[in-house]
């Protein structure tokens, strides 16, 4: 009795514990500015620096290789997936901030180890137009230190990486990394 008692004890915290961090890490504070949170964002664990090369897959089946170092563009780079609630919740922010800044900024929502007629559907039935590419492997991911969803990385023009933020992001964050970037 006193050891199903336990059981249900942890079973109930690492619940409480999955519920608090979604699908990752997210500890922001809600007083902080938008640029502050960049800031503290761009301090993360993991790819720091330039910003590495990957290849994706894209909807047609062909594959995509990104060399932000070497393209010259501005990039935004979102690690997703349809499963992940603050991933669910970042993306009709994310849509129009990719519309928005068409032509401007190159932006990926890379789709992490899910089938394409997953990833298809969710993005049809929710209306959403923003670029996608499926990591069908998780090599962009693992390239890229990915450790927890979603995390989304802006790079500037010399493939330098201005922001890595874990956890659901905003487009007033996104705009405060692309202002540090015209500096």
């Amino acid at each position: 009795m006193k050891t199903r008692r336990t059981m249900q004890g942890l079973i109930g915290a690492l619940l409480a514990l999955f519920l608090m961090t979604g699908c990752g890490l997210q500890a922001e504070e809600s007083g902080k500015s938008a640029e502050a949170k960049a800031e503290q964002a761009m301090d993360a664990e993991g790819v720091d620096g330039t910003a590495p090369p990957f290849k994706a897959t894209a909807f047609d089946g062909s594959e995509v290789a990104i060399n932000a170092a070497m393209d010259k563009k501005l990039y935004v780079i979102n690690f997703w997936a349809t499963w992940c609630p603050p991933c669910r919740a970042e993306m009709p922010e994310l849509n129009e901030f990719a519309k928005k800044h068409e032509g401007e900024v190159t932006f990926y929502a890379v789709n992490l180890q899910e089938p394409k007629d997953t990833v298809d559907k969710f993005l049809k039935d929710n209306g959403y137009t923003m670029p996608v590419l499926l990591d069908l492997k998780g090599e962009a991911a693992d390239t890229y230190k990915v450790r927890a969803i979603p995390t989304t990385y802006v790079i500037d023009r010399d493939g330098k990486i201005l922001l890595k933020k874990i956890g659901g992001t905003t487009a007033v964050e996104l705009e405060a990394a692309l202002m540090r970037a015209a500096k």
